[in-house]
C-alpha cells in the first residue's frame, strides 16, 4: 500500500479510463525541466505523514492553550499617552473607597417632571430596589438638570471595581418601565455597560465565524470545481488562525493585547490563510493538467506560487511591523496580524505540500457538474482578463491616465477624513445601556462626557489643594463648550489624591473637543498650579475625555513615520525579489493609489448618512482613529499578494522568451482566474465584518473588501498591465550590483 502511494506521486497524468504505468527515475523531471522545483515542497510532499502530524498536535496545542490560558487584553488605561496617561497613572495608584456605581434614570419625554409626581416616584424607586439581590446601598434620589430625577445604586464587587450581581437590578428597572408606559426608566453605569458590550461582541464575532466559512467554502467551490479542493484550503487557512491565537494567547501573558487583536487574528488569517493555499493548490493543479506529476506539479507550484507567498508574506510582516514603530495599542494588534501571516505562510509552504501528495489526483474528488469546461478555459488569452490585458496592452498610456485618474478620484476625499477615538456615540445605538448613557448624560451632564482635573500632593496640603480648584470654577465656566463644573472636589482616603469634573456639552468626535482641552491646559491648569506653587511635589494632569485627543494626536503624528518606514521596507523586498529598481518604485506607487482610493471611499461611506440605512449604522462622521494606520499597513501588505502573483507571471513568461509586452498578457490571463477567487475570499470574509454591530469592526470590515474589490480589479487588471507595458524590459532587468532572491 504504502508503495502504491509513493508510485502516485509521479505519475504523469493520463487519460480518463487509461492503466497509469509506473514512471521511471527519469521522469519526475521529464516534465518542463526550464521551471524550478522548491526542495521545500518536494521535502515535505515525500515526509507528508512527518508534516501532517506535527501541524496537528501544533494546531491541537495551540487550540489547547487558548482554551486553557486565553487571551489576556489590555485596559483601556493602558493605552492612553501623554499627560491623560499620566492621570490615570496617578488615579490607578489612589484608593477613593469607591464601590460600583449604577444610576437609575427616570424621565417624562413630556418634559419636566413634577415635584408631587417625582417625590412619589423617588420612594417607589427606593423601595424597588432596597430588596433587589445584588444592591448594597441605595442612595437619595436626586433631580436632574433636564427635569428627570436619579438614583444611585451601589453593588458589591470582585475586588476590581466591577459589580459581582447586576441581572437582577436590570430586571427591576425593566419591570418598572413596563409598569410606567408614559415614563422613559433605563439604568446606566460603566457593570451593565460593559456586560452589555461583551455579550453583544460575542455575538458579533460568533455570527462572523459562523458565515464566514461557509461562504469561503462557497467561493473555493466556484473557484475549483471540487469539493476536496474547496475544502484544502479552508483547511489550511482555519488551521492557521488556531495555530495563531494560541502563539496569541501565550504571548499575551507577559504582553498583554488589545482587546481587538482576536478579531484582527481571525479577519487577517482565515483571509490571507485560504489565499495562500488557493494560490499555491491551483499552481498544482494547473501544472497537474499540463501533464506534470503530482510531485512535480508540488515542487513547481512551491518554486512559483509559493515562492509569491513568500516574497508577499514577508512584505506583509514588514508592513505590520510598521506598527511596532508606533508603539503602543499598535505593538499587541501589529504582533497578532504578524504571527497570524507567519503561520499562515509556513502553512503554506509546508502543510499544504503535504496534503497535495497525500491526496494526489483525489483532490479533484467530488467534482461540480458543468466545471470542466470552465477549467479547461482558465489561463487562456481568450478569456475576459486575457482579452481586457491585450486591449490594455496596445493602449497603456491611455490606460494609465484613465484609471489611474478614477482612482485620484476615489482618494480624494480622504484629504477631508477626520478621525476620533470610538466612545459610547461609536456603540450601537439600539443598545439599552447606550440608551441609558444618553439618558444619564442629560440628566447628569459633569458625570458623563467630562474633563477630569487630577491632583496629587502631600496629604496635608488636601485643603489647600480644595480651595484651588474649587475657586478656578469661574475660569473653567467661561471656557467655551464647559457645560458646568462638579460642585465638589473627590479626595482618595489617604487625602493625597484629588479629582475635579468638568463636564462639557460635546462628544469626543466632535471638532470642538480639541481646541478646549487645549483652552483647559493653557488657561485654567496654569491657574491652578500657580495657586498651589508653594506645595511640594504637586502634579497637577487633564485626564477624563482629554485622553480621546492625547491618543488621536499621537496616532496622527505616528503615521507619517509608519508609512515611511513601511515605504522603504517594501521598496528593498521588491528590490531583491525582482532585481527592477523600476518596477520596485511602480509596486510601492499602486500600492499607494490603492490605499489612497480606500480611504477615499471609507471616507464617503462613513463620513456622512446616506450609507447608514445600507450598511446598518448611525454616522458618527468620522472614522475610528487607529484605523488609518491599520487599514494602510493591512492593504499595503495584501495588496502585495496579487502585485507578486502576477508580476511573477508576467516575469516567468518573459524569462520563456516572450517580448515584454506578449509577456504581460500572457501572465495577466494565466493569473487572473486565481487572482479573482483569491480576492473573493478575501471580500468575502471581510464583508462580513462589515456587517457586525462595532462601529470600528464595521469600518474595518468595509475599508479592506473595498480595497481588496479595488485592488484586485481595477488596478491588477488595467493599471499593472499598462505600468508593465510601458516600462517593457526595465520592468525586468536593472543593475547586477542588486541582489536577487532566486528559486
Amino acid at each position: 500500500m504504502i508503495q502504491n502511494q509513493t508510485d502516485a506521486l509521479v505519475r504523469p497524468a493520463a487519460p480518463e479510463g487509461s492503466e497509469h504505468e509506473v514512471p521511471s527515475a527519469t521522469d519526475e523531471v521529464a516534465y518542463r525541466p526550464d521551471l524550478p522545483r522548491s526542495p521545500l515542497a518536494l521535502w515535505s510532499a515525500r515526509h507528508r505523514w512527518t508534516v501532517l502530524a506535527t501541524a496537528l498536535l501544533l494546531v491541537l496545542g495551540a487550540v489547547g492553550v487558548l482554551g486553557t490560558v486565553g487571551i489576556t487584553t489590555q485596559s483601556s488605561n493602558d493605552q492612553l499617552v501623554g499627560d491623560s496617561a499620566e492621570a490615570y497613572d496617578i488615579l490607578d495608584g489612589a484608593d477613593f473607597g469607591d464601590v460600583p456605581t449604577e444610576f437609575i434614570i427616570v424621565s417624562d419625554p413630556a418634559g419636566p417632571l413634577s415635584p408631587d409626581r417625582a417625590a412619589e416616584l423617588g420612594s417607589e424607586l427606593i423601595t424597588t430596589y432596597e430588596t433587589v439581590p445584588g444592591v448594597i446601598a441605595v442612595g437619595d434620589a436626586f433631580p436632574g438638570q433636564d427635569g428627570s430625577i436619579v438614583l444611585p445604586l451601589e453593588f458589591a464587587d470582585d475586588g476590581e471595581g466591577v459589580a459581582l450581581e447586576i441581572d437582577d437590578s436590570l430586571q427591576a428597572t425593566d419591570d418598572l418601565a413596563a409598569a410606567h408606559g408614559d415614563l422613559t426608566i433605563s439604568q446606566f453605569g460603566q457593570t451593565s455597560l460593559d456586560q452589555e458590550m461583551n455579550d453583544t461582541v460575542g455575538e458579533d464575532f460568533q455570527r462572523a465565524e459562523i458565515f464566514a466559512i461557509p461562504a469561503t467554502l462557497i467561493i473555493l467551490l466556484l473557484a475549483f470545481g471540487a469539493v476536496v479542493a474547496a475544502g484544502v484550503p479552508l483547511l489550511v487557512g482555519l488551521g492557521s488562525v488556531a495555530a495563531a491565537l494560541g502563539l496569541t494567547a501565550i504571548v499575551s501573558n507577559w504582553m498583554p493585547v488589545d482587546q481587538n487583536s482576536q478579531a484582527i487574528v481571525l479577519l487577517i488569517g482565515l483571509a490571507v490563510g485560504v489565499d495562500y493555499a488557493l494560490l499555491i493548490l491551483r499552481r498544482a493543479r494547473e501544472e497537474r493538467h499540463a501533464g506534470a506529476s503530482v510531485l512535480d506539479s508540488i515542487g513547481i507550484a512551491g518554486a512559483t506560487a509559493g515562492r509569491a507567498v513568500l516574497i508577499s508574506g514577508l512584505t506583509v510582516v514588514i508592513a505590520m511591523s510598521g506598527m511596532l514603530v508606533a508603539g503602543g495599542m499598535f505593538t499587541s494588534l501589529g504582533l497578532g496580524a504578524m504571527l497570524v501571516v507567519g503561520v499562515a505562510v509556513i502553512a503554506a509552504v509546508t502543510v499544504l505540500p503535504a496534503l497535495l501528495s497525500l491526496l494526489g489526483d483525489k483532490v479533484e474528488a467530488l467534482r461540480l457538474p458543468f466545471t470542466r469546461r470552465r477549467e479547461a478555459r482558465r489561463g487562456s488569452e481568450d478569456s475576459f482578463w486575457g482579452h481586457l490585458a491585450g486591449i490594455v496592452t496596445r493602449r497603456p498610456l491611455a490606460s494609465v491616465v484613465v484609471v489611474g485618474g478614477l482612482l485620484v478620484a476615489l482618494a480624494a476625499p480622504a484629504l477631508g477624513m477626520k478621525t476620533a477615538i470610538g466612545n459610547v456615540e461609536a456603540l450601537p445605538q439600539d443598545l439599552q445601556s447606550v440608551q441609558a448613557y444618553h439618558q444619564f448624560q442629560a440628566a447628569v451632564p459633569a458625570e458623563s462626557d467630562a474633563l477630569q482635573v487630577v491632583v496629587r500632593a502631600p496629604a496635608e496640603a488636601a485643603d489647600e489643594v480644595e480651595a484651588a480648584l474649587l475657586g478656578a470654577t469661574g475660569e473653567a465656566e467661561g471656557i467655551t463648550h464647559i457645560s458646568g463644573a462638579a460642585g465638589e472636589v473627590e479626595q482618595s482616603t489617604d487625602g493625597t489624591v484629588s479629582t475635579w469634573n468638568l463636564g462639557i456639552d460635546v462628544t469626543p468626535s466632535d471638532d470642538a473637543i480639541a481646541p478646549t482641552v487645549e483652552q483647559v491646559r493653557t488657561e485654567l491648569l496654569p491657574q491652578v498650579r500657580a495657586e498651589l506653587s508653594d506645595v511640594p511635589g504637586v502634579d497637577v494632569h487633564l485626564g477624563g475625555q482629554a485622553a480621546v485627543v492625547d491618543l488621536t494626536s499621537w496616532m496622527d503624528d505616528s503615521l507619517p513615520w509608519v508609512v515611511g518606514f513601511v515605504l522603504v521596507l517594501s521598496l528593498l523586498v521588491m528590490l531583491v525579489s525582482f532585481g527592477s529598481p523600476t518596477l520596485a518604485l511602480a509596486t510601492v506607487g499602486l500600492n499607494l493609489l490603492s490605499v489612497g482610493a480606500a480611504y477615499g471611499a471609507l471616507t464617503l461611506v462613513f463620513g456622512g448618512t446616506w450609507a447608514e440605512g445600507l450598511l446598518d449604522f448611525t454616522s458618527t462622521g468620522v472614522i475610528a482613529s487607529w484605523l488609518p494606520m491599520m487599514l494602510f499597513v493591512l492593504l499595503f501588505g495584501l495588496s502585495m499578494d496579487y502585485h507578486i502573483f502576477v508580476t511573477s507571471r508576467v516575469r516567468e513568461a518573459f524569462d520563456a522568451g516572450d517580448s515584454p509586452r506578449r509577456a504581460v498578457r500572457r501572465g495577466v490571463a494565466r493569473s487572473a482566474g486565481v487572482v479573482t477567487a483569491a480576492a473573493a475570499v478575501m471580500i468575502g470574509v471581510f464583508s462580513i465584518f462589515g456587517t457586525l454591530s462595532m462601529l470600528e469592526m464595521k469600518q474595518l470590515g468595509v475599508g479592506l473588501a473595498v480595497a481588496v474589490l479595488i485592488d484586485a480589479t481595477i488596478v491588477r487588471g488595467v493599471l499593472l498591465p499598462a505600468v508593465l507595458t510601458l516600462l517593457g524590459k526595465r520592468a525586468h532587468t536593472g543593475p547586477s550590483w542588486i541582489p536577487r532572491l532566486h528559486h
